[in-house]
């Protein structure tokens, strides 16, 4: 079979989990002929070169463009024909382009949205999607709402931005069949009146190259038990909740330190700064920077407790990445991280944005040995039953036979 995939960041050498790439070489493994087309960011290494072959998949980058995009179009028709293509990411530039070429050749399409209110649209407050109402309403599917909606603002200053709302949301509703990551972007579908056929298959992570980095504990010299926080700086993924609950942490673990992973983003380093002098808790905040996949992994390996009190996550990769690595767990208890993560199984729940029950549920893992190594035992366990690469590629290529029987 050839399949085309297209997202944004897409298949890259470096990026191991992005799930272009961990689904492209899944099915490039299992022997079918897999294309990939992303965008061309020369200013990011990873996006830097226009085509390369990884383990492979054949990796075209184009223009970040909407229609029309000629460099798109050229990619496209250069072939070869796929027999399906694969959308990815809520905010695809390329999707609407390419819909309209699988629909001039008969191609069926796929689309898996990976978290719906990454959707600006959709979500106003992306960084607090839970705590505002949703925008159902403002999303536009079809040519004539686009019309209607041009002929109801007659506001040429607005028509712009209702153009790239429709062409960002025509794609998903012309799909030929959704693929949703979790339990509660099908939901979310289901309301937004998406009606075709629909299968939740969950996101996977390679877990040969965790297996396979070599044990090297980090070389840190600070004092236990280690809080390890790893996300962007930004309040979504709630570190300043990961700050707050570290006074009540300290006051039963005097010594405990929080080691941040992050690419610095200078003027939330600043809020964290300043949180961390309000709380007295500066001299117990350790900033690590980026650092490379195996520190990383030994991070998590090492680590008494992962704490990730994200207020939304569209799927939460490096959930499954803590646990192949054996890090015990604390997040928050919010849609698809519950349907990851149960509570003193594999791992531990914190009420949504409340910092004091993040403390208390770190405060358990810290204080239990046998409940540290029962979430650990089960978070491997979770890997190999619910997040098995086979099990789930195979389901992939049964919406594809499908299809393309159908279409047949």
């Amino acid at each position: 079979m050839h399949v085309l995939i297209v997202g944004l960041g897409g298949v890259t050498a470096t990026f191991r989990n992005w799930p272009e790439r961990i689904l492209a070489l899944a099915l490039a493994r299992r022997g079918h002929a897999v294309r990939a087309i992303g965008t061309h960011d020369p200013q990011r290494p990873a996006l830097a070169q226009r085509s390369e072959t990884i383990e492979g998949v054949a990796v075209q980058r184009v223009r970040s463009g909407y229609w029309p995009n000629a460099e798109l179009a050229a990619a496209l028709d250069a072939g070869p024909r796929p027999d399906v293509v694969h959308f990815m990411h809520p905010r695809n530039v390329l999707a609407a382009q390419t819909t309209a070429w699988a629909r001039k050749h008969a191609i069926p399409t796929v689309y898996t949205w990976l978290g719906p209110y990454h959707d600006a649209y959709l979500a106003p407050d992306r960084e607090h999607p839970f705590d505002t109402p949703r925008t159902y309403a403002r999303l536009i599917w079809t040519r004539p709402q686009l019309i209607r909606r041009w002929l109801t603002t007659l506001n040429p200053r607005t028509w712009r931005d209702q153009l790239r709302n429709y062409r960002l949301h025509a794609p998903l509703k012309q799909a030929d069949y959704l693929v949703p990551c979790s339990e509660f972007e099908a939901a979310e579908m289901r309301r937004l009146g998406l009606s075709q056929p629909q299968t939740v298959v969950p996101l996977w992570i390679d877990r040969t190259a965790i297996d396979a980095t070599p044990l090297e504990p980090p070389q840190l010299d600070l004092p236990r038990p280690w809080l390890l926080f790893v996300g962007q700086l930004t309040p979504r993924k709630g570190y300043d909740l990961a700050l707050r609950a570290m006074p009540s942490i300290l006051r039963a673990h005097p010594q405990a330190s929080l080691l941040i992973v992050s690419g610095i983003n200078h003027a939330e380093r600043a809020n964290v700064e300043q949180i961390s002098r309000e709380l007295g808790i500066h001299a117990h905040v350790h900033f690590l920077g980026r650092v490379e996949d195996a520190a990383l992994i030994n991070l998590f390996r090492a680590c008494d407790a992962y704490l990730t009190p994200t207020r939304y996550e569209g799927f939460g990769l490096t959930l499954l990445e803590a646990m192949a690595a054996g890090a015990p767990i604390v997040s928050s208890n919010i849609p698809v991280v519950n349907e990851i993560v149960r509570d003193g199984e594999n791992g531990m729940l914190a009420e949504y944005a409340d910092p004091e029950s993040i403390a208390q549920a770190t405060l358990r893992l810290l204080a239990d040995a046998d409940l540290r190594a029962r979430v650990r035992r089960n978070g491997t366990l979770t890997l190999d039953q619910r997040y098995s690469e086979p099990a789930l590629v195979a389901a992939i290529e049964a919406i594809y036979a499908d299809l393309l029987s159908a279409r047949r």
